[in-house]
């Protein structure tokens, strides 16, 4: 949302952009009820914005007056062809306690569905980060604070910071063991091994089949798209090869295992329903 915000900034400076958290907008809202100011509160986000970038819209939920609010500074946003972005931890179908009416215009635009960062990413942002701030870190350093914190940033950074204020306290150089040092609180106690009979049962349980049923030559549509999920979930997580993963299935053709993963490539593109699904098992796999 910063970022939009930023970039809004920089390139159309004369944006009005009104940034704030959906508590904040509940909080004013009383505050304007409470001291009969409701007309200059409506200027503010109705008049005297070109931009409304909108946090935790989930926040909402349940609150009857604040959604009625919302509901006409959002008509008049979007009649005026005004920019409105909101961000919730999930999708507006799912928010409970939101007014359909809400649920439908938040589905109007673009939904975009922004996911943790892969490993990858999360070292490029610790190389980054300590480019930026003259620190040098080694690459299997960075790799290791990237496979102990994966999906919060701010605690990514963080943990580096922690290793970087230490070596710096103590003048030593940053190294893999001392990193372990630092941050062995947060790192795993236990690791368990990420089975194929694991990724199995998660899947069925996302889908409220059975596991046996998915190994089975059952054909039934209900059946078919859990399968090729568990298919991608083992290539990717597992490292299974499409012969491997047929012999598992009881004995199935590899070429059909691997048009069922490419499938689920591709579906995961464009098709959000597919994509919630997958986050969701490997959050449980996480």
């Amino acid at each position: 949302m910063r970022a939009i915000g930023h970039e809004l900034y920089q390139t159309k400076p004369n944006l009005r952009i009104l940034f704030l958290t959906s508590e904040a907008f509940t909080n004013e809202l009383i505050q304007a009820i409470r001291n009969e100011k409701m007309r200059e509160f409506r200027e503010k986000y109705r008049n005297g914005c070109d931009v409304l970038l909108l946090d935790d819209v989930h926040f909402l939920a349940g609150k009857e007056r604040t959604q009625e609010e919302f509901f006409y500074t959002f008509n008049y946003l979007h009649e005026s062809r005004k920019q409105i972005v909101i961000t919730s931890d999930r999708y507006p179908k799912d928010i409970h306690g939101l007014e359909n009416r809400l649920q439908t215009r938040f589905e109007w635009g673009l939904v975009a569905d922004v996911q943790p960062p892969e490993i990858e990413t999360r070292i490029a942002i610790l190389q980054n980060k300590a480019e930026k701030e003259g620190i040098v870190l080694p690459d299997e350093v960075a790799a290791y604070i990237a496979s102990l914190v994966t999906t919060n940033i701010r605690e990514l950074e963080g943990s580096l910071h922690r290793v970087q204020a230490y070596a710096a306290l103590t003048g030593v150089k940053i190294t893999l063991e001392l990193a372990k040092q630092i941050l062995r609180e947060i790192a795993p106690k236990t690791r368990h091994e990420l089975t194929p009979e694991a990724i199995l049962k998660i899947v069925a349980l996302q889908f409220e089949v059975k596991s046996a049923d998915l190994k089975a030559d059952k054909r039934t549509r209900n059946l078919t798209m859990p399968r090729h999920i568990c298919w991608y979930l083992l290539r990717k997580h597992r490292g299974m090869s499409y012969p491997q993963i047929a012999e598992y299935f009881g004995g199935k053709d590899h070429t059909t295992v691997m048009h069922g993963v490419n499938r689920i490539t591709a579906l995961l593109k464009n098709d959000p329903e597919i994509l919630k699904h997958i986050t969701a098992i490997e959050g449980l796999l996480r």
